[in-house]
């Protein structure tokens, strides 16, 4: 859907000067619609799309497929695209998309996740893993480096191959583990972990990744609610949260 309504119409970015709230208002109802009509012309899926009024003047911000454009109507005529904040260098969207996402994630509770580092941890990262995945194991190697410098390690099931398949069989019996911390970490070192079955959130963690945009593992989200897809060192890691002293 998204793609279809991108190429729908003309790109095109708007860029703006302004000091602004970094929250959408509410506009008028009224407003709305005929913003929502102008844009149905091009798009019939904008007829449920979000719309809210912009920080800047005229500017809309349309939610489509999880992602967060901008839209200036004007009569028969769409201006669609990015909305740059110039003097704090920030994508809008980006940062809607980010605000989102944390929101998401706040709202799965831990108790489906396998977590790694103290529950005081200064700051944290979710991270949809795959057992077989080698970058994924990579990660998982310097998730010690990681807990020392104060970041909570929080792991959701995606396994890549979908439902039923070895990987997500193979998940369900390190959750199913007594000891699911040692048994993730034997596991991703290639040891085989006694099959069990039980309850479990693997096949519904995977379905949240395929709603959020996941598409490979490991996919990383900082708490702030920043996605970035593959294996990033943990050096790094600890630089882009501040934790590097």
């Amino acid at each position: 859907m998204k793609m279809n309504f991108i190429s729908a119409l003309s790109w095109a970015t708007v860029a703006v000067g302004l000091v602004l709230s970094g929250a959408a208002t509410s506009a008028n109802s009224d407003e709305i619609e005929r913003i929502r009509a102008e844009l149905v012309k091009m798009a019939p899926a904008a007829a449920s799309a979000e719309i809210v009024e912009a920080p800047a003047k005229n500017v809309y911000q349309v939610e489509l497929g999880g992602s967060f454009y901008f839209a200036y109507v004007d009569g028969d005529h769409v201006l669609f695209g990015d909305l740059i904040d110039t003097k704090n260098k920030v994508n809008l969207g980006t940062q809607a998309k980010s605000k989102r996402m944390a929101k998401v994630i706040s709202e799965v509770p831990t108790s489906k996740m396998i977590v790694y580092g103290p529950k005081d941890a200064k700051r944290h990262i979710t991270v949809f893993t795959d057992i077989d995945c080698g970058y994924c194991r990579k990660l998982h190697r310097e998730v010690p480096q990681l807990t020392d410098a104060g970041i909570q390690v929080r792991y959701l099931a995606f396994p890549r191959a979908g439902v039923g398949s070895n990987s997500h069989k193979k998940y369900v019996s390190v959750w199913c583990n007594d000891d699911q911390r040692t048994a993730l970490t034997d596991a991703k070192a290639g040891t085989s972990v006694p099959t069990a079955s039980c309850e479990n959130p693997v096949a519904e963690t995977y379905q949240l990744g395929q709603q959020v945009g996941v598409e490979g593992t490991p996919t990383i989200i900082f708490d702030d609610g920043t996605m970035t897809p593959g294996y990033i060192p943990s050096d790094q890691l600890i630089k882009r949260l501040g934790l590097d002293g």
